[in-house]
């Protein structure tokens, strides 16, 4: 050291007393490291400014818990790979040195930054403050300092974690410097998740910041713990029809006179059901007690009791039922398992709040509410027509309710690769959502082993940083995303990103759950140029096989989105194939390699995605006219039962409930969740707004008569052998309009 060191004095004893004063070095005594003077009053050593090459090491209080020890060997890490500095990991809780990381709930912060208030905190939040030499990352001993960690490191190291195993790290320069600063973060929802199966990796959550996963592990921070089997649909788990059924039909639904073993739920005002279930919930919490919570949850279907003491309680509204056996069941846990909860989920027939309801429920139940209705633009749920229910639900669950989530729909549960394009509507509704004081937040995307979805690893970056902080500006975050992720292919990705995202601000569009090519987002000529673009990046990294891969996942969406348009088909010499015959087989079998190299099982829900592969197959084929009308009357024949079940059923404006078409489908040797799809695409089916609820469908019976009815391919008579020609238009249900 210098004779004279130029110093920034802070005086301990309280007084005012700052400013820079020259000490010679016959003044100071001790480790200059330790910040001790002898100088009139005790003071401490300030350097002027913090850079990582200076940092002494990285301090953890010798009370520290695991996650906060997990966060300090992230952070030496991380520092060590971008800037090639080793630091060293102390655990001391005094004569820290002049110049370190502080981490986590150390003795030392109340004295160097009084104004951190470790309590506000809670589990989550995190405090970062960087002065003249020291970095505190403060936060508790569950995941605020594991989170504040990753957060400096994005911040200014520019290390992203983009995806489970994807680390973007930037070779930083050693004398990088920390500007004097200081930031609280508090999470915008207590409670977040996103239900894609990578998003759950145990080493990926803590780096975006999600506190509820079932794979979570305690020394990375843990989690809010649920149990997948015991989180929803729990009603035929709590009371087993298997078990109780035969001697107790009453312990079930009564539906039009019947009480039912299957496709029911329980009668939840018998006392022997709540008696079950309550002991069934307590079973569980006592062979799980780390879980925070538990479902009690009805079954994905209809089929709630009508007996005279479930219709007295409902009064119209079977939510009441449901929420005085939640009531129930609360009480007795709260006795037994304080601090722990049950949750239920306000979903299609009890989606509706008992808008009289002056009952408080109990501190210990949670309701989710279900958004189950249309993203129509990239306006929050206030200010879109189709979601006008659903908020009005909303914000009645959270005047009756102290624990109000929401789980808010995220796919296309018929095409989980097709083009989706929510991200300014679902940007949109979490603001909403963290002003109306929305406790937690769920986005449901399609999850299981085998299933990929469109932009998935972009979607679930983004949106993970914006369930921590909704205030985030969208479009920033998906440049980031992209800029890191795909590399040189970056500005073609992004073109495709730019060329999709406006469709949420089109009148003509309609996204929701179940939507398909009923969006009215899916043009050939659209998805041909994006086929262009990919194809384009795939060349720029040829090179790199890592990059190929994550662009060939791109062009997987798009040769999706080609196979799906319907075809066309021409015939010629008595054989039948699409127009595009020559290039729907390149893409086809591009995709088909692409799904098989990734393992991609499913291309919706529950639906194996060689059922998939099957019909374009057989759709990408020259096949013999002959051959096919020997099938067409069996095939007609089929499908005019199936309509006509469905027709019997609809009302005046030919509104259907969708079970109708799936026991119809069922019967009649049909995959129906596989139609689902198929009908979405074909626009047998279509959603609007006046529909009772959003289980209900219109039967488009235009395009029903012309998918039952199609004329004969474009061909002239002079063709057509007579033969082929009769039989053609012998077939049921043909029209003669063939060019003269």
């Amino acid at each position: 050291m210098n004779n004279a060191a130029i110093l920034y004095l802070r005086v301990r004893d309280g007084s005012s007393t700052k400013g820079k004063v020259d000490v010679p070095s016959s003044m100071y005594r001790g480790d200059i490291a330790h910040g001790f003077l002898i100088f009139k009053v005790v003071g401490e050593i300030m350097v002027t400014k913090t850079r990582i090459k200076d940092l002494a090491g990285v301090v953890l209080a010798k009370d520290h818990s695991a996650p906060q020890n997990y966060a300090a060997d992230q952070m030496i890490d991380y520092i060590e790979k971008s800037t090639g500095i080793k630091l060293g990991k102390l655990v001391q809780d005094d004569s820290l040195p002049a110049s370190c990381v502080i981490l986590g709930d150390h003795p030392a912060i109340k004295q160097l930054a009084p104004e951190i208030d470790l309590n506000s905190l809670k589990d989550d939040g995190f405090w970062i403050h960087a002065k003249a030499g020291r970095i505190i990352i403060a936060g508790s001993k569950a995941r605020g300092t594991i989170y504040g960690v990753y957060t400096f490191l994005e911040e200014f190291l520019h290390i992203l974690f983009l995806a489970p195993e994807i680390v973007s790290v930037q070779k930083s320069k050693k004398d990088i410097e920390i500007p004097d600063m200081t930031r609280k973060e508090i999470p915008g929802f207590s409670y977040r998740a996103i239900t894609y199966l990578e998003a759950m990796d145990p080493d990926f959550c803590p780096t975006q910041k999600i506190n509820l996963s079932p794979f979570a592990e305690l020394e990375k921070g843990g989690s809010y713990r649920f149990s997948a089997d015991k989180m929803t649909h729990t009603f035929y788990t709590l009371v087993p029809p298997a078990k109780y059924y035969k001697d107790h039909p009453e312990y079930f639904s009564l539906v039009n006179g019947e009480r039912l073993q299957a496709l029911g739920q329980p009668c939840l005002t018998n006392p022997d059901v709540i008696r079950i279930a309550t002991e069934t919930v307590i079973k569980w919490f006592t062979e799980e007690p780390d879980l925070m919570t538990v479902g009690v949850v009805q079954n994905d279907w209809t089929g709630y009791c009508e007996c005279d003491q479930c219709k007295k309680v409902d009064r119209g509204n079977p939510a009441r039922t449901l929420l005085k056996f939640c009531m129930a069941i609360a009480e007795e846990v709260k006795k037994k398992f304080p601090g722990k909860f049950i949750h239920t989920i306000a979903y299609t027939y009890t989606e509706n709040v008992p808008l009289d309801w002056k009952e408080p429920l109990p501190d210990n139940m949670i309701v989710v509410v279900c958004n189950m209705y249309p993203y129509r633009s990239n306006r929050a749920i206030d200010s879109d027509p189709m979601n006008e229910k659903y908020y009005k639900n909303l914000k009645g669950w959270l005047k009756i309710a102290r624990h109000v989530f929401v789980w808010h729909y995220f796919v296309d549960f018929t095409h989980y690769l097709l083009p989706y394009p929510i991200w300014k509507t679902i940007a949109a509704d979490l603001q909403k959502y963290k002003a109306l004081g929305v406790e937690g937040a769920l986005l449901q995307a399609g999850i299981g082993l085998g299933v990929y979805q469109e932009f998935q690893e972009l979607k679930m970056w983004v949106f993970h940083k914006l369930l921590w902080n909704p205030t985030l500006d969208l479009v920033p975050l998906v440049h980031t995303f992209v800029k890191a992720y795909y590399g040189k292919a970056a500005p073609l990705v992004q073109k495709l990103i730019d060329a999709i995202m406006p469709f949420e601000d089109r009148d003509d569009v309609s996204l929701h759950l179940y939507v398909g090519l009923e969006g009215n987002h899916i043009k050939k000529d659209d998805v041909i140029q994006w086929q262009s673009w990919i194809e384009s990046a795939l060349d720029l990294v040829k090179d790199d096989p890592i990059m190929t891969e994550r662009i060939e996942k791109v062009l997987l969406s798009a040769d999706y989105a080609y196979l799906v348009i319907p075809a066309e088909y021409e015939v010629v010499f008595g054989r039948i194939k699409p127009v595009d015959y020559q290039r729907r087989k390149v893409v086809l079998d591009r995709f088909i390699k692409t799904a098989d190299k990734f393992k991609i099982r499913s291309h919706g829900e529950q639906v194996p995605i060689t059922a998939f592969f099957e019909r374009q197959t057989f759709i990408c084929q020259d096949h013999n006219i002959l051959a096919v009308a020997e099938l067409a009357p069996l095939v007609y024949k089929i499908m005019i039962s199936m309509v006509e079940k469905v027709r019997e059923t609809m009302d005046e404006q030919h509104h259907f409930r969708e079970n109708d078409y799936a026991l119809s489908a069922l019967k009649r040797g049909l995959q129906p969740l596989e139609l689902a799809g198929w009908m979405a695409t074909k626009r047998f089916a279509v959603y609007e707004p006046s529909v009772p609820d959003n289980w209900h469908r219109l039967l488009d019976l235009e395009m029903t008569e012309k998918l039952l009815n199609p004329p004969v391919p474009n061909i002239k008579r002079n063709q057509l052998p007579g033969l082929v020609l009769g039989m053609i238009k012998g077939l049921p249900g043909q029209k003669d309009t063939l060019d003269e």
